[in-house]
């Protein structure tokens, strides 16, 4: 998908064809082409938008116990957004808005404030769900599994220098504490490797010395040497000792905080798709509970990128579209010219 959005290696332009072409060939992106292309795609400002958890974590408790858990952070601004032609006048004449909004309202004291939520589900098959609780093109309904308050994150000041502060901050899948774990999320397995690499490449080896990535409690542990190495992880043990076991007064492995959680697996371990995908009725529900504004906004925003894409990616579109929801299927089709499908008809991939 990051490709496909990606310039053109030739033309290096951002084309909807190439963008097309791949979301069409992924019916499971229609989701999040109908939240990316209405209006909640274009925030009024940082401010006033959400965080959504993407990935699926386990809590684990004291006793063992484990469950399946989404986090999301809640603005306390409320939820604001701009048309696409709103956008464009701002973008006409302030660059970077978001970021100056931001940045002034935590200057005069108008510091903004998100809840932390998570959502909890049994760490288990869940059959009668009609797709799978970690596919990352889903969401949890509120309705089913709702927002439970743990905390509340507030922005009280702005950084002092943005590079040091900001540009080498290195948020990683792979970082928790105690009582947070992996669950079998595909995305969250592969980014748990990719990610910490990405970050020894784009900031440095030692990164989580950088007093930005330092957790508020300094790990110790045996990793020594490196670029931008500034302190060694053996505060009153032998610095001669960087390996574990050992009897000479270097670091020893802390116990675990309580019992191990140990799910129980049945069946062969293979690699292959997602089994319940149900790739049309949530993009559906969403289309169907917007407000009239946002629909025209959404129907105007995908119409304006699929005119310039090839007629067999149009056609292909629309069909999923469709699939969604026949009228927001039939706005696309008149909006670029092209016949509606039958909804009966499976859309083509």
């Amino acid at each position: 998908m990051i490709h496909s959005l990606k310039p053109d290696p030739v033309t290096f332009r951002q084309e909807p064809n190439r963008i097309f072409d791949f979301m069409s060939l992924t019916p499971e992106s229609m989701h999040m082409l109908t939240w990316l292309f209405s209006p909640r795609g274009i925030p009024k400002s940082y401010r006033h938008m959400d965080g959504f958890g993407v990935n699926t974590y386990k809590l684990i408790n004291a006793r063992g116990e484990g469950v399946l858990c989404k986090f999301h952070w809640k603005t306390q601004q409320g939820i604001e957004s701009l048309t696409q032609a709103q956008a464009s006048e701002i973008q006409a004449h302030d660059l970077g808005s978001h970021s100056k909004d931001l940045f002034e309202a935590i200057e005069r004291g108008d510091y903004p404030r998100w809840e932390l939520c998570v959502q909890i589900m049994g760490d288990d098959e869940h059959p009668e769900l009609e797709w799978d609780p970690l596919d990352n093109t889903k969401i949890w309904p509120e309705d089913e599994f709702p927002l439970r308050p743990v905390g509340m994150m507030t922005l009280n000041r702005n950084v002092q220098n943005f590079f040091a502060e900001n540009e080498q901050a290195a948020f990683g899948t792979g970082v928790l504490v105690d009582g947070i774990d992996f669950s079998d999320d595909k995305m969250l397995v592969g980014r748990t490797f990719s990610y910490s690499d990405t970050q020894r490449y784009r900031v440095g080896p030692n990164y989580l010395q950088l007093p930005v990535n330092q957790p508020v409690v300094r790990p110790a542990t045996n990793q020594r040497d490196g670029q931008m190495t500034y302190y060694v992880d053996t505060v009153g043990q032998n610095p001669h000792t960087n390996y574990e076991p050992n009897s000479t007064g270097g670091l020893r492995e802390a116990d675990p905080p309580g019992p191990m959680y140990e799910p129980e697996i049945h069946g062969r371990l293979t690699r292959a798709t997602i089994e319940r995908t149900n790739d049309y009725r949530q993009p559906g529900e969403r289309y169907r509970t917007m407000p009239d504004w946002e629909r025209e906004d959404l129907v105007l925003n995908l119409t304006d990128a699929l005119s310039q894409c090839e007629r067999h990616i149009q056609e292909r579109m629309v069909e999923h579209f469709t699939r969604c929801d026949p009228d927001f299927g039939r706005r696309i089709a008149e909006g670029i010219g092209v016949s509606v499908p039958p909804a009966s008809e499976p859309a083509v991939v």
